[in-house]
């Protein structure tokens, strides 16, 4: 599972994916790469994400319910924690 906070010209500030194996990653623009990926630079087609969009309030829980597994252990987890 994708999750991207995307903002209203379609690029990705926050990346974060989630494996069926329970690996998590998670990229933005303070960890934007690393050896397992890196947070998309494309530009998102609004409309064509639209059916899978989700509350502000909804991505905040579901990212407090994740733990990525490549940020470093001194960086605070959801972001504005």
């Amino acid at each position: 599972m994708f999750y991207l906070a995307i903002d209203d010209e379609g690029y990705a500030h926050m990346q974060v994916e989630a494996y069926a194996d329970g690996t998590v990653t998670a990229y933005d623009p303070e960890h934007d790469e690393d050896r397992y990926g890196m947070l998309t630079y494309a530009r998102s087609d609004l409309d064509g994400f639209a059916p899978y969009e989700i509350s502000e309030q909804e991505f905040h829980e579901v990212l407090s319910r994740l733990s990525p597994m490549n940020l470093p252990t001194d960086r605070a987890w959801p972001p504005g924690r």
